[in-house]
């Protein structure tokens, strides 16, 4: 029949129908694409806003204890500021946070990226172990007591649906972050003296800081150099492998 295709490539196909074809093939890449960049994005932006919030823990600790929390969601953020922000939007601002860190690891994972921001997890050893079929639903009700990096990627890399993930992901991020501000109250009247004392000691804290991250970099930045031209030397001076012709009838290795 006329306009009939007999091949993938559209032989026989009517005119106009291959750059159709090919415009339907490039949204798929393009989604594809995506896919593969907004893990990475996100949870390298939101490592990135932590290490800020790190930095200025003695700036922000006195004067935007919420702006804190949303840079850097942690328990001990939570604990040291936690009792001097109002208790609702402390708690939304922290749960929703900490909720993004825990997608964007299981994005990670889920899409097979294999970046520096997994290392973080102690290599894929501990992943794979957690990735069974039979440990996601343990690890699942596991997100409603706490949420780890180690168990987002487990759950990613096992073809969790992200709903159901969501599902369990979000009352885990409220009720976490409801308890750490429950207890930040309770430690209130101790706190108070440790962000006075991270306040009046701002300056110095933040170069100290700063100088211990750039030491930290240039350290790794040697070693690095160093273990490249130490395994460029070995290279060198390896001696080539020797290959003897086997003779017929010759067993030995």
């Amino acid at each position: 029949m006329a306009g009939r295709s007999d091949s993938p490539e559209g032989i026989g196909s009517p005119e106009g129908v291959e750059p159709a074809d090919a415009s339907a093939r490039a949204v798929p890449r393009g989604r594809r694409l995506a896919r593969q960049l907004w893990p990475a994005l996100l949870t390298g932006s939101l490592l990135g806003f932590g290490a800020l919030g790190l930095a200025l823990v003695p700036a922000l600790a006195g004067r935007a204890p919420l702006l804190l929390i949303a840079l850097r969601p942690t328990w001990a953020i939570l604990l040291l500021v936690g009792g001097s922000v109002p208790f609702v939007p402390a708690l939304l601002v922290a749960a929703f946070f900490r909720a993004l860190v825990d997608v964007g690891y299981f994005g990670l994972a889920r899409n097979n990226i294999r970046s520096v921001l997994l290392r973080r997890l102690g290599g894929s050893r501990l992943v794979t172990a957690l990735a069974r079929p039979g440990t996601q639903t343990p690890l699942l009700w596991f997100c409603l007591v706490n949420t780890n990096a180690a168990v987002d990627a487990a759950l990613g890399a096992g073809g969790v649906p992200m709903r159901r993930f969501l599902r369990f992901l979000m009352p885990g991020s409220l009720l976490s972050a409801a308890f750490y501000l429950t207890a930040a109250r309770a430690v209130t009247p101790w706190m108070r003296g440790v962000v006075d004392w991270l306040d009046a000691h701002m300056t110095y804290l933040v170069l100290g800081g700063l100088a211990l991250a750039l030491a930290q970099a240039a350290a790794r930045v040697g070693l690095r150099r160093w273990r490249g031209r130490r395994g460029a030397g070995v290279a060198e001076g390896a001696p080539a492998p020797v290959r003897r012709p086997r003779r017929n009838g010759d067993n030995t290795p």
